[in-house]
């Protein structure tokens, strides 16, 4: 059984080193790390290259900065064939046995699919001292209907099995529509096989200021700072635009039913009676606080 760490580096000299020694120190030692940097300026890639040179199954590149989806991405594509590929963050810290756990969980099930492993975490403050949180909106879903709506935990948690690789690597980012690499994998992984929750944490997540994508403790500042990102624009149509790419890649060959659904997100702005479908058909609904929310942002257009 062979297992890679893919990890994608940008100005990390603060943090990489405790979340390498985690790596190297996990019960399943990973049978390859590979790290893209992506343009740092500071000192990781020398980091990178001490690392390198003590641990044989650990190897790096550096490239231009294209941003964390596109870094990703082209790591997934740039990998050789594995059985397992877990995503990494230069700035957490993993259990000792986060990947063992994983694996281990992939391993339960069918993988002649696609399989996604995701995990929980304990959200920490940059000390790694943890912070109290409610996170569990995060494990609510598994399904491919719900994906299209909803967040799932990050993608620091993720491991995926080689069948979640092949049809992963025909989404171009390039071409198509990415604003965050794991919100893709998830889409693409449920829309064709299976996602696997685990409730039980096995790694720091921190939070420092600088995370291009992070979580806060606070419920009240995290709803304004999801408000102010619709407001500003910043993830505005996020989701129709997402399913508009994965509609043009995976549309002839997912089910008839995930094509339905991914026409209703895609299309609903242009189509009121799909405007409808979106606000009305069960498996959307989460039956949660976030109801009402969604509701709106549909209403605005804004999904």
């Amino acid at each position: 059984m062979r297992t890679i760490v893919l990890m994608s580096t940008y100005n990390g000299e603060r943090f990489i080193k405790e979340q390498l020694d985690s790596l190297i120190n996990q019960s399943l030692i990973p049978s390859k790390i590979l790290i893209r940097d992506d343009g740092s300026r500071d000192d990781t890639v020398s980091i990178l290259e001490d690392y390198a040179s003590r641990y044989s199954f650990i190897d790096y590149y550096c490239g231009k900065n294209i941003g964390p989806a596109k870094s990703f991405f082209e790591l997934i594509n740039k990998c050789e064939d594995y059985d397992y590929y877990a995503l990494c963050d230069q700035d957490d810290v993993w259990f000792e046995d986060k990947l063992e756990v994983a694996v281990n969980r992939l391993q339960e099930n069918d993988n002649s699919i696609p399989l996604l492993y995701a995990g929980r975490f304990i959200l920490t403050d940059v000390d790694l001292k943890p912070m109290k949180s409610d996170v569990s909106s995060l494990y609510s879903f598994n399904d491919f209907a719900h994906s299209l709506i909803y967040h799932t935990a990050p993608g620091c948690t993720f491991v995926f099995n080689h069948e979640a690789r092949k049809q992963v690597v025909k989404y171009d980012v390039n071409k198509e529509y990415c604003v965050i690499h794991d919100a893709i994998i998830h889409k693409v992984v449920t829309m064709f096989g299976k996602m696997i929750l685990d409730n039980e944490p096995h790694m720091y997540y921190r939070q420092h200021g600088n995370n291009v994508y992070g979580l806060t403790a606070n419920k009240a500042k995290e709803f304004i700072h999801r408000v102010n990102n619709f407001i500003s624009g910043n993830v505005k149509n996020y989701r129709s635009n997402t399913a508009k790419s994965l509609l043009n890649v995976y549309g002839d060959e997912c089910s008839e039913e995930n094509r339905e659904l991914l026409k209703i997100v895609a299309n609903y702005r242009e189509n009121k009676e799909l405007k409808k479908e979106l606000l009305n058909r069960e498996c959307f609904k989460s039956n949660t606080s976030n109801d009402a929310f969604f509701k709106i942002l549909i209403v605005l257009n804004y999904i």
